[in-house]
């Protein structure tokens, strides 16, 4: 079996849910006794997806997760965070009025100038109840060919950790065309 290991970049505005969605994802914690607080900096949290089939072939994946802080205090630390990245998570909330000129700020950094590929990014935009189907949002041209997923961490848990594995898939898919 083939050992894949993908370091994933979870960015977004302050209190758009980043370590909320990272702690579940990962199960590094119980999700439910989790108290929100600021990430200071960077959080890593590793964790893995066995067996996974990618273009028919099985691997596991060891995913190094960084959920990031989104208070700007921390820009100086943002080139640290670009090596060797080779995926995009942007989190935001649907109700936050500032996430278009966060994320396409974000988006400019950490996407276009180490020219990562559209596949290599996703949107997820975190929901209340009943908005799941309204939940994308209006951002600049730069994201037409990003993926957004609205997610909605009190009732559609499961379908989250399939949003995160399918973009880990797609992300897969981009490196392994690129080696070609």
């Amino acid at each position: 079996m083939q050992i894949q290991k993908l370091k994933i970049l979870m960015i977004g505005p302050s209190e758009s849910g980043k370590s909320l969605l990272a702690n579940f994802i990962s199960e590094a914690v119980n999700f439910e006794d989790s108290e929100p607080r600021p990430t200071q900096g960077v959080r890593i949290v590793e964790f893995e997806l066995p067996n996974l089939s990618i273009n028919d072939k099985q691997c596991k994946v060891d995913i190094e997760l960084w959920d990031c802080s989104g208070d700007h205090k921390f820009e100086s630390c943002w080139p640290a965070l670009r090596v060797g990245v080779n995926g995009v998570i942007f989190v935001c909330s649907s109700n936050s009025t500032n996430a278009p000129r966060e994320l396409e700020l974000l988006y400019n950094y950490f996407v276009s100038q180490p020219k990562l590929s559209t596949k290599q990014c996703v949107v997820f935009c975190n929901c209340t109840d009943g908005q799941e189907d309204d939940g994308v949002l209006n951002l600049s041209p730069s994201f037409s060919r990003v993926s957004q997923v609205a997610i909605n961490m009190n009732t559609r848990r499961d379908r989250v950790k399939l949003d995160f594995i399918n973009f880990v898939s797609s992300i897969l898919q981009s490196i392994s065309q690129s080696d070609i």
